[in-house]
């Protein structure tokens, strides 16, 4: 069962119902239809969005006498589909708020690396999927949490970074659960960023999913040509007194925390999963000195 396309399958066909022109004769058959489906990937500990999570409460097993009306009475149809309008519509301005501050926090926190650092190495890798694997999101929890903790052990190809950040996304059935991540290391200490970026991709397609993960190696020379050309490369090597280099490292990392689409959102977070997360700026004692 490919979870994530049925989740993106069942909020796709609540945005259809809420518009005005649906006809509520055909909701009960047309709800029928993913059902099964529905049945086969609902998992209690999952914070659902707003759109799913309505489609679940009206599961037999699920749905509440007030809530039977739904099918039974187009007036209350109608009530039913206003209510899902004005949920989405604040669920997708809190999520338009929350990238927002994380953009700010994220060039606030860039930005004391670059006072502290001479020169910075950024180095991003796309992580996802097979199309065979179709992961749950348990196991992709799983999984991210394993690479974070790599990233932030500081060993082998993670020495010398300095910091992190990395986002969590849900697309179509071809890219389902995904994860964007940034390692910043010390420019002193590294300058090969393809090189590490290739490592970490095959650490997470090996060792991490055990074959079943995909990568995008963002700093592989020709991906880093198309961007030199028009003069906004802000990944690989970074230094403080090119204020050019760092303008475009700020607008590079920036869709880590504000993604062009909104509509990138995990639909079945587990309680407690943040979609968006960044190392600590704040170094050990040892670590102190600007290099």
């Amino acid at each position: 069962m490919n979870e994530t396309q049925t989740l993106l399958d069942i909020e796709n066909f609540m945005l259809k119902v809420m518009k005005s022109k649906y006809r509520w004769n055909d909701f009960e058959a047309d709800y029928d239809e993913l059902k099964r489906k529905a049945k086969a990937v609902y998992k209690p500990e999952c914070e659902y969005s707003p759109l799913v999570q309505a489609y679940f409460d009206l599961l037999p097993e699920h749905i509440s006498w007030e809530d039977e009306e739904i099918f039974e009475d187009k007036r209350v149809f109608q009530c039913f589909q206003r209510e899902l309008a004005e949920l989405q519509e604040n669920f997708i301005d809190k999520f338009i708020i929350n990238n927002q501050r994380n953009q700010r926090n994220l060039k606030d926190y860039f930005n004391g690396l670059v006072d502290h650092h001479r020169k910075l190495l950024l180095v991003r890798v796309d992580l996802s999927y097979s199309s065979q694997a179709q992961p749950s999101i348990s196991r992709f929890n799983r999984d991210v949490k394993k690479m974070v903790s790599r990233v932030q052990d500081r060993d082998t190809i993670f020495k010398g970074q300095v910091g992190y950040a990395y986002r969590l996304e849900q697309g179509g059935q071809s890219k389902g659960y995904h994860c964007h991540l940034l390692v910043i290391y010390n420019g002193s200490l590294h300058i090969h960023d393809s090189y590490l970026a290739q490592s970490i991709g095959e650490l997470w397609e090996d060792k991490i999913t055990g074959g079943d993960g995909l990568f995008f190696n963002c700093n592989q020379v020709r991906h880093k040509e198309k961007y030199q050309v028009l003069d906004k490369l802000g990944i690989g090597m970074i230094e403080r007194g090119n204020a050019k280099a760092v303008k475009n490292a700020l607008l590079a990392i920036s869709y880590l925390a504000h993604p062009e689409k909104d509509n990138q959102y995990l639909r079945a977070p587990l309680s407690g999963m943040r979609e968006f997360s960044k190392g600590c700026s704040i170094r050990r004692k040892r670590d102190s000195k600007k290099s």
